[in-house]
């Protein structure tokens, strides 16, 4: 686990938090703390006004429901020998929900993320890559979360599907006034999701503020690199795309 120091951040209802930084920043680290996969040493992690930072695995029982991970590959965070009920109701036998509590949510957040009820006996293998991601957004909906932390949740999606999943993970976001935590690479993603922007290098942030303002005028040099080497990674795309045509 990568070390962190003097991270401060502030995820809002309804708004979302973008963290970017290259590989082995820490940004998956502040992600595990945040869902408290990991406890950290030090420090605090406020959510309605309890500090989880340093709660026990059973005062955490309760909390958990609320702060809800989606992950960059769907599909390795589910029994694969699942149902897309299983996958979703896990969460909800979890917390003791009764059997009849657990049909009539499974059935409503395969609804919300745009997926026929009818489809919740299929096997989570017989879905695509698009529909096991929806089925992931349904699993962490299931616990009505304040807030998503998002870790790459997009980036193994073609652009098309990564665009239809933004834009439903956005309408559900102002359906429900959920908090994201948006980690992602993808800066063009970034513009279209964040509200604020938050840059990490070696384990520290280094430049905060609102999205658009950051991504105009960068100030810190960490910011500007990653900046040059997106644009750059565009224009060779747009290159080999020229040729392949």
């Amino acid at each position: 686990m990568s070390a962190m120091c003097d991270v401060d951040l502030e995820i809002y209802a309804g708004q979302t938090l973008a963290l970017v930084g290259s590989s082995g920043a820490g940004k998956s680290t502040v992600a595990r703390c945040v869902t408290r996969l990991e406890r950290p040493d030090s420090g605090h992690i406020w959510l309605d006004g309890i500090d989880i930072a340093q709660l026990s695995s059973r005062d955490l029982l309760p909390v958990r429901p609320k702060i809800q991970m989606i992950l960059q590959d769907a599909v390795t965070s589910m029994n694969p020998r699942f149902s897309a009920a299983e996958v979703i109701e896990e969460p909800l036998r979890i917390q003791s929900a009764s059997r009849s509590e657990r049909r009539d949510i499974s059935a409503a957040v395969m609804r919300d993320v745009g997926l026929p009820p009818e489809w919740l006996k299929r096997p989570i293998l017989e879905f695509s890559g698009g529909q096991q991601q929806r089925v992931a957004v349904a699993r962490a909906l299931s616990t009505r979360p304040k807030m998503l932390v998002l870790d790459e949740a997009l980036s193994g999606l073609d652009l098309s599907t990564q665009a239809q999943i933004a834009n439903l993970l956005l309408d559900l976001q102002s359906a429900r006034s959920i908090g994201y935590l948006l980690i992602s690479h993808n800066l063009a993603l970034v513009a279209r999701m964040a509200d604020a922007l938050a840059i990490m290098s070696n384990g520290q942030i280094v430049e905060t503020g609102a999205a658009q303002q950051i991504l105009a005028e960068p100030k810190h040099a960490e910011t500007q690199k990653l900046l040059a080497s997106a644009r750059a990674a565009e224009s060779r795309f747009a290159l080999a795309s020229g040729a392949s045509a």
